[in-house]
């Protein structure tokens, strides 16, 4: 027996009114686009060779031929009526009640939406009285392009008197009324998730004639998986989980470097009707079998495939990582949610968005994951490797004067975004169930796709990584060592050193039920340092393709301390200038002489340099028991020219003693601190489906104008997109601009605003808003 709590009932019947049509604005048929028909399984085929070739290989045959060939998918009804034949008049699939029920009222999709695993009711209307001594119903609810009996894509079900089992596909007689029957249908908890068509069969038995009819309903029913029921394996246990992971609009996404951060808000949209729709046809456009659509674990590694577009499967977003972007398109700093890249994505003929990056793919798969029911979050890594090579370490090289040689590095970006969903394991022994990683960020490529996940994270934290999928990458994101190459001038390299608490720092979600910031570190790895890490290290080194490297033996004695300082760990806005420390303290009882080399380049947020800014190198020589520091001012002029939007500056520090050889190694990253966005909604009350005006405003914290500016606003259940500012914004310039949006759901909700321009981006703000459903009553 599902219960449903006090609150969740509340919530469900908030939000659209079950009692209208739902206010379609994102679907094919609202912006005339039909979604495509697709073939089953054309690209394996095509694969295989010209139809003409594989005769010998398998019946080539149509899907809509294969159809027609499925007598269960005829409509059967005998043209001259008799008296005693029992015909369906119409279906009431309750829409309303078994939304809520289902936790499914917010969905603005025309359809029934359900979840597995849990009963939902139907009533038929007859044009007669149904007689349970001659008559008999049977339901049959299909799915796929294919639906087969044998292949669980087609199933019937007699209804009987006899109660429901929880276990298995049923459908229990309720009651009978006049010229109707109530029934109750129960769905397995490890059904097929996708759209289903049904009929409703009648079989009237007389002395001397049976009367068989066949009727098939208009509307579709739409079954998904259910974290309410202990049966799935997506059950999740806590209410205010499945709140916050399944029903929950919008989030957080934490940006920025290790040392400073904050969240990016997102309006992840999955009850927007576009959504359900766009899933759906990922799937199929991936020719995931319909059998293996009742499997969380195939759905979110074909969702991880599918967001990207980089294997040309027919994916929603391309990634770029540039100074800058082609016009008419959309920088990834601009996107303020998943829903426009959908409805975009529809609009240009399932064509690829352009453009995103990691963030923005997780925040799709996100929606695409959290519309289907599986829960699903967004997870955040600060200093987060990219192992090129499966061997679990990430390499850095430099020459023999201590400058990095750059082409040879593995990249670490200064964050990176992924997802995670929860679910249970049983394809894997038993301690993998619960959350698993996932990642649609287009990096390597995992059984050919460009992929990666679903990865527990349980054997994440323990180095058991010849699980499935993908840990070896992933646990070298959160958990390689870095190893350091000097590049000598004959081309030869050595190892110089090890770093083994660089990677993997400040792991982040959002909170459930707030807006704040949740470290997770902990389930990813043991503390840095401790003996339960180094053995999970040791243990993955044991499966690296560089296991027969020695990295690890390289003994060295440590008696200078330093530390990395400067501006990283301070407020510096754009147009500032910066500064990178080096503290040195002599523990020893000897002088000590020290070269230090300090290197700042530009760079994306993916570790990756594109502009010298300043090198500049240093000899210190301390005494016994001394500190020491020294310092590097980066000015405003040495680094205004080069800025580019979402640039950001990369420090590199080497130390070397030369009395013992020790090596300190260390890199920091200035992010540059942006302005505050006011976002103020001018128009009370705010009504649903009318249009009110809200006040942008903020100050242009640089020196030099502000070209080609856009404001990008979008919300749940809110429309509203891209506004161009007319002009360029003055140097240290206020702005302020009005847009106008419109609400198509009542109750609270979240609009966002985010503000990009060819020299600077991310600037952002948010406000609440209470969308009432009618006008107040004007009292006379």
């Amino acid at each position: 027996m599902v219960r449903r709590s006090a609150r969740v009932r509340t919530r469900a019947l908030s939000g659209s009114d079950t009692n209208e049509s739902p206010k379609r604005r994102r679907t094919s048929e609202a912006t005339g686009h039909e979604l495509p028909v697709l073939t089953s399984r054309a690209h394996r085929n095509s694969q295989l060779g010209h139809e003409d070739d594989l005769e010998g290989r398998h019946v080539c045959m149509k899907d809509d031929e294969f159809c027609a060939q499925n007598l269960l998918l005829q409509p059967l009804e005998k043209l001259d009526k008799q008296a005693n034949q029992l015909s369906v008049i119409s279906v009431d699939l309750h829409k309303e009640e078994n939304r809520s029920n289902h936790w499914t009222s917010e969905y603005e999709i025309e359809h029934l939406v359900i979840r597995r695993g849990q009963a939902f009711e139907m009533t038929i209307s007859f044009d007669r009285n149904f007689d349970p001594e001659i008559d008999t119903i049977t339901l049959q609810l299909v799915t796929g392009k294919r639906p087969q009996e044998s292949k669980g894509s087609v199933r019937r079900l007699v209804v009987h008197k006899e109660l429901y089992h929880i276990d298995r596909w049923c459908a229990q007689l309720k009651d009978i009324g006049d010229k109707t029957a109530n029934i109750r249908i129960m769905t397995r908890a490890d059904a097929i998730v996708g759209q289903y068509g049904m009929w409703v069969e009648t079989l009237t038995k007389t002395d001397d004639t049976v009367f068989h009819v066949r009727h098939k309903c208009d509307e579709a029913v739409y079954l998904l998986f259910n974290p309410w029921v202990p049966e799935d394996d997506v059950y999740m246990e806590l209410e205010e989980e499945r709140e916050e992971y399944v029903l929950n609009e919008t989030g957080a996404i934490w940006v920025g470097n290790w040392r400073r951060f904050g969240p990016v808000h997102w309006n992840f949209g999955q009850f927007e009707d576009i959504a359900l729709d766009v899933a759906l046809y990922l799937l199929d456009k991936a020719e995931l079998a319909p059998t293996a659509r009742s499997n969380p674990v195939q759905i979110v590694r074909t969702l991880a495939a599918m967001v990207n577009s980089n294997d040309e499967d027919g994916g929603i977003l391309e990634g770029r990582w540039t100074r800058s972007y082609p016009h008419g398109s959309t920088p990834p700093t601009a996107w303020t949610g998943s829903a426009e890249i959908l409805e975009k994505f529809v609009e240009n003929d399932y064509q690829p968005v352009k453009y995103g990056q990691c963030w923005v793919f997780a925040g799709l798969c996100t929606t695409l994951a959290r519309v289907l029911g599986i829960p699903t979050r967004v997870i955040t890594n600060f200093e987060s490797a990219h192992d090129t090579d499966a061997s679990m370490t990430i390499d850095f090289h430099y020459n023999e004067d201590d400058e990095p040689v750059d082409y040879l590095n593995d990249s670490v970006w200064n964050f990176h975004v992924w997802n995670e969903s929860a679910f249970r394991r049983p394809d894997l022994p038993s301690g993998n169930d619960g959350w698993q990683a996932f990642d649609a960020t287009p990096q390597e490529v995992s059984e050919g796709v460009m992929r990666c996940g679903p990865a527990p994270v349980n054997s994440i934290k323990k180095g058991d990584v010849y699980m499935l999928y993908d840990l070896p990458f992933v646990f070298a994101e959160v958990n390689g060592d870095r190893v350091y190459w000097v590049v000598q001038k004959d081309g030869t390299m050595k190892a110089d050193g090890v770093s083994k608490h660089c990677i993997g720092k400040h792991i982040s979600t959002k909170a459930v039920g707030s807006d704040e910031r949740v470290d997770i570190t902990d389930t990813y790895k043991f503390p840095e340092g401790s003996e339960d890490e180094r053995k999970c290290v040791l243990k993955a080194n044991k499966f690296s393709s560089r296991k027969d490297h020695n990295i690890y033996d390289k003994k060295m004695e440590a008696d200078v301390s330093m530390k990395l300082t400067g501006s990283s760990n301070m407020d510096i806005l754009v147009g500032e200038d910066a500064t990178v420390t080096l503290e040195m303290a002599n523990i020893s009882t000897e002088t000590r002489t020290l070269n230090v080399v300090m290197c700042s380049k530009m760079a994306f947020y993916t570790g990756i340099t594109f502009q010298d800014i300043k090198t500049e190198k240093f000899a210190v020589t301390m005494e016994p028991k001394s500190e020491e520091k020294v310092t590097m001012i980066i000015s405003q002029k040495d680094y205004l020219d080069n800025l580019v939007a979402d640039g950001a500056i990369k420090t590199f520090v080497k130390a070397t003693v030369a009395e013992t050889q020790q090596l300190f190694v260390d890199f920091d990253v200035i992010d540059f601190v942006k302005p505050d966005m006011n976002v103020e909604v001018l128009d009370d009350p705010i009504v649903m489906n009318e249009d009110f005006e809200v006040k942008i405003s903020f100050a242009n914290p640089l020196p030099i104008p502000l070209k080609n500016c856009h404001f990008h606003a979008e919300g749940s259940a809110i429309h509203s997109h891209s506004h161009r500012h007319r002009g360029n914004i003055g140097p240290n310039k206020e702005v302020s601009a009005k847009i106008r949006v419109k609400a198509t759901r009542y109750g609270r909700r979240k609009l966002i605003v985010n503000f990009y321009s060819e020299q600077i981006s991310g600037i952002r703000g948010y406000a609440f808003i209470n969308v009432k459903k009618y006008h107040p009553k004007v009292v006379s």
